[in-house]
């Protein structure tokens, strides 16, 4: 009679324990998610990422440690989990792991490089090569331009353009898609358009022209319709000479000039406007996710540097002096990399400091990756510090 009694309260009893089981599972899904809202702020998730991502990375693995022929013309830039890297004798593009990838053998005398998804844009400003180079792909576009190329940029989905002359015109504007395959030109007998940059899927092209009215220098940005044969409309942008223009989306353009950066949107309103009132503008990087960030320094020569970070509407979101020189600085996600010559320190979009090392490896340049990490670049090598 015992035996059949112990057997029917059995089930019972391991009924209670799943339940209980069950309840405090639940519990503690609520409480996790309710710490994560309301400690959303404090929780660095790119912290965890790293520690996941980087979990085998040690000081004798290959992950993070790039090798190539050192030259003080290189030009670097992150580009996915790897780096690419362009240099007098072409673009090479290595993985995480320091492999090559792709590259392209060309001749330049002042490379610049410029990153999209997947490719990497290299030029040589002043001169006549231009190719970009896909990391999955390989090489995807080679031109040899029949006169100076002046600019070039590419999109974020790895369309190209560049602005350069032709004979019988000051201004030759073209656009390729990410195929390599040219969709537009744009050919200008009167006006000078030295600056360029294009939209996603190659729908538009803004270039900054040059130009005069009453005998004073007054400059502008000619917008283009990729699939109509005139231009859409001209931004005026006032006595500024314009070193560089950005799609920050597909109806959003930022206008970087010698005084002040603007924003503004496609139909000609102003969203943003800054001026770097008595500074210098030493360097630029609009990489951060939703802010421009800017180096400033008080004399032409000297080391009274400053950083600036700026939201969409002009704002400052961050302001910091460095009292050294600045060697270089890089913005990716919602960090900002500040190298000098005794360390580095990566800051997050108000310039609040976020982790630090010393520059011990004598490192020349940085790139800040939107994970947190960064690329430590000096002479022939480049390395990955992990906060």
């Amino acid at each position: 009679m015992s035996d059949n009694v112990s057997q029917m309260h059995t089930p019972q009893g391991k009924k209670l324990v799943r339940r209980i089981l069950l309840f405090s599972l639940i519990l503690l899904l609520v409480l996790g998610g309710c710490a994560l809202y309301f400690f959303r702020d404090s929780i660095n998730t790119d912290a965890m990422r790293r520690y996941f991502k980087y979990l085998n990375v040690t000081e004798t693995s290959h992950t993070g440690h790039f090798s190539f022929d050192a030259h003080s013309g290189n030009r670097y830039a992150g580009l996915g989990d790897g780096l690419a890297l362009a240099s007098v004798s072409g673009v090479t593009v290595l993985d995480a792991n320091g492999a090559e990838q792709a590259s392209l053998q060309m001749q330049m005398s002042l490379p610049e490089l410029r990153v999209g998804k997947d490719a990497a844009l290299c030029f040589d400003a002043g001169g006549t090569s231009l190719c970009t180079v896909s990391r999955r792909k390989g090489a995807i576009l080679q031109v040899t331009s029949e006169r100076a190329i002046l600019d070039a940029d590419i999109s974020p989905d790895d369309c190209v353009c560049y602005s350069t002359s032709e004979s019988g015109y000051r201004s030759v504007l073209y656009v390729y898609n990410a195929a390599g395959t040219k969709t537009y030109r744009w050919l200008s007998s009167s006006r000078y358009l030295p600056v360029c940059t294009v939209s996603t899927g190659a729908k538009y092209l803004a270039a900054a022209a040059l130009g005069q009215q009453e005998g004073m220098f007054q400059s502008s940005v000619v917008l283009f319709d990729t699939t109509q044969d005139e231009p859409l409309r001209e931004l005026p942008l006032g006595d500024e000479l314009i070193l560089d223009l950005e799609f920050l989306s597909d109806d959003t353009l930022l206008a970087i000039g010698e005084t002040t950066a603007s924003w503004l949107k496609l139909d000609g309103t102003v969203l943003g406007h800054y001026s770097y009132a008595d500074a210098y503008l030493k360097d630029f990087d609009d990489g951060g996710s939703g802010f421009l960030t800017l180096c400033l320094n008080m004399y032409k020569a000297g080391s009274r540097y400053s950083v600036v970070t700026l939201g969409a509407d002009g704002t400052e979101r961050g302001s910091l002096f460095i009292g050294e020189e600045i060697l270089d600085f890089s913005a990716a996600g919602k960090y900002v990399a500040v190298l000098t010559a005794s360390d580095l320190r990566i800051y997050d979009e108000t310039l609040t400091l976020y982790a630090s090392t010393d520059n011990v490896a004598a490192a020349t340049d940085v790139i800040q990756r939107a994970d947190g990490s960064a690329i430590l670049i000096s002479g022939g090598s480049g390395s990955l510090f992990i906060p």
